[in-house]
């Protein structure tokens, strides 16, 4: 993985960016890509790079990369993993290679193929391409959105970069706030593709492709999820073919000039590919980390994982301190608040020391309906048939309900459960992931805020997606199609940003092309049993896993928000962090948010999410101040 930023100005055909403005793009990605950096300059154009070297780490790999002929200039973040298939195939039309680097491959495969290319590639990516006899500048992402890339239209010039503030420099400073988008954000703690937070900025959506000349820029859409017409059956050999794809998927993207290691929970995805990996040929070591509190802590459960696959486990404790949530607000510059980021970006920093690359378990949820938001939705038909006198007594119920510092407290739950069943059927699915709610926006909103974002509807957005799940698919299919979309690449963004903070590449074998198409595809019943979801993986591991890890109950890299916000240590960190928002951020009433925090270490509210939402918005509008003034 890498870090790629660049301009391009196609009526520019005499002036060269100047260097100010190219170092300070380059150097906020330059965690990206430890192992060197490079820029391309022409009339009008800047690609620059920053290198995290993984195939063919010598200085024939380095980038930017032109093609033999000069002709494509190619800056580019990701791994393609049928390089080597595609390389054979272009050797057969004549191509010839000098390197081992799937970069140059790329490049090969753009100059026969031209954007239909990128159709043709198995990767995680994120790439800029520029076609010097075109004066055409091509971006790229990957189909799931692993890799990012935001990108800006400012006076005919393209500006993009892996990371939201490697944007913005002396030559392009930082716009104003979108409404929109922060009250989208405000919502979910988390935006959703092409949605920044930033007037006239964007994140090109996962499986995009961007064209930028003298025209001005398009963007079309080069994949979609890929529905068969016919659902694939639930039987044996079904669960046969899930363990064969997932093997292969493993496989393939172990390809590393570098070492390569594995996170490693106590659930089932991080096992299934540590399995799948050792299947494979490969003995990775497994990185955990741990909380203090045991009922949270899987330190346990993943060494006892090891110990069965024969492979060696590395563990520590999460370090709930000041100076640490400080270093990972530091590494955060974009809208973006998983209270995860933190044990996470420790897990990164761990595992680094021992590997470039690491495996994980990422996307099972969705593809196979793990989350208990699923189980969820199967509740909310009842509840939305309760006596509306009823369900608001068991709202003000839950209300009453004293905090038990639970991840998630058991009066929150129930408050979303009840709020969700009343926003009706598709809605009530995306107000699960909701964290300013209706009243507490109402509470925390400034009045001209609230007036702006009146008529913005996010939870909408969210269930709109529902509505474009094929024909005849269950709602269950729906609501997966929806997280897909919207929600996953939120979560696949944690780990990019937590990962890369560190150089480390982390690589998602269950997202991969052929596993997403088999799995989207599956019969329900290969999903779910009653309220029990992943069942043709635990049919799949079945007799290959010890057997109580069947029956253990999800838990997760989420650290106990809503007790963390009553510790002195995060109460110090948002204390400060509120002085600095009072009189220079105009969304929020100030004095109400501090009530609000007083009542949450009172125990009168769980409000930890709405809290670490609130911290991550005034550090990333304190990021883009500084960023503005350079």
């Amino acid at each position: 993985m890498c870090g790629v930023v660049g301009i391009f100005s196609p009526a520019d055909r005499e002036s060269l960016w100047p260097e100010t403005t190219r170092n300070a793009m380059l150097g906020r990605v330059r965690h990206r890509g430890p192992d060197g950096e490079g820029e391309y300059t022409a009339p009008g154009l800047f690609l620059g790079h920053a290198r995290l070297a993984v195939l063919d780490i010598s200085a024939a790999g380095r980038q930017p990369m032109c093609s033999p002929d000069g002709r494509l200039v190619i800056t580019y973040n990701g791994e393609i993993y049928n390089f080597r298939e595609l390389k054979g195939e272009l050797e057969a039309l004549g191509h010839r290679f000098s390197t081992r680097s799937d970069t140059e491959v790329l490049l090969a495969a753009w100059l026969e193929w031209g954007d239909a290319a990128v159709k043709k590639l198995d990767g995680i990516f994120a790439f800029a391409i520029y076609d010097r006899d075109a004066r055409t500048l091509w971006l790229a992402r990957d189909p799931m959105g692993v890799k990012p890339l935001f990108y800006q239209v400012v006076g005919g010039a393209l500006f993009f970069a892996s990371e939201l503030q490697a944007l913005f420099s002396d030559g392009n400073p930082v716009p104003p706030a979108e409404p929109e988008d922060l009250d989208c954000y405000f919502t979910f703690n988390y935006l959703p593709a092409p949605r920044t937070g930033l007037s006239g900025v964007r994140q090109l959506e996962a499986g995009c492709l961007l064209r930028m000349d003298e025209r001005g820029a398009d963007l079309t859409r080069y994949w979609e999820l890929p529905y068969n017409r016919e659902l694939i059956p639930w039987n044996g050999e079904t669960v046969a073919r899930f363990r064969e794809l997932l093997v292969r998927s493993v496989r393939r993207q172990m390809v590393s000039d570098v070492p390569l290691g594995l996170f490693l929970s106590g659930g089932l995805d991080s096992y299934a590919v540590a399995l799948a990996a050792v299947e494979a040929g490969e003995v990775p070591d497994a990185y955990t980390v741990g909380f203090s509190e045991e009922k949270f802590d899987e330190r346990a459960e993943a060494a006892e994982y090891a110990r069965y696959l024969g492979i060696r486990s590395l563990a520590f404790q999460f370090d709930w301190s000041g100076s640490v949530i400080e270093e990972t607000l530091g590494s955060l510059g974009e809208l973006l608040a998983d209270a995860s980021l933190f044990p996470l970006f420790q897990l990164a920093r761990f595992a680094r020391a021992g590997a470039a690359v690491i495996l994980a378990g990422d996307g099972g949820d969705e593809l196979l309906a793990g989350y208990s938001t699923y189980a969820a939705g199967e509740l909310t038909p009842y509840v939305r048939a309760l006596p509306a006198g009823v369900r608001s007594l068991c709202r003000r119920g839950a209300r009453l309900l004293p905090s038990d510092n639970e991840r998630y407290g058991m009066g929150m739950v129930l408050t979303r459960l009840i709020d969700a069943a009343a926003e009706g059927p598709k809605r009530d699915h995306a107000s699960f992931r909701r964290i300013f709610g209706p009243a507490v926006k109402q509470r925390l909103y400034r009045p001209e805020f609230a007036r702006t974002v009146a008529g913005t509807d996010p939870v909408g957005e969210y269930a709109a997606f529902m509505e474009t799940a094929p024909a005849g698919r269950s709602y269950l299919a729906a609501r997966q199609h929806a997280d897909l979309l919207f929600h996953l690449p939120g979560i696949l963004a944690k780990v990019d940003r937590m990962s890369m903070a560190h150089g480390l590449e982390v690589r998602v074998p269950l997202l991969s092309p052929e596993m997403v198409a088999f799995c989207i595809n599956l019969d329900d019943r290969a999903k779910r049993s009653l309220f029990s979801g992943k069942r043709i993986m635990k049919s799949a591991l079945s007799g290959q896993i010890p057997p109580a890890a069947l029956r253990r109950r999800k838990v997760g890299l989420l650290p106990p928000v809503d007790r963390w916000f009553r510790e002195p240590a995060m109460n110090t960190v948002f204390g400060d962090y509120l002085g600095m928002a009072r009189g220079s951020l105009a969304e929020l009433r100030w004095d109400e948010v501090e009530r609000f925090w007083q009542e949450h270490r009172q125990g009168k509210v769980e409000g930890g999410f709405v809290l670490l939402g609130i911290l991550q918005y005034i550090n990333w509008s304190m990021k883009c101040r500084r960023a503005h003034a350079g």
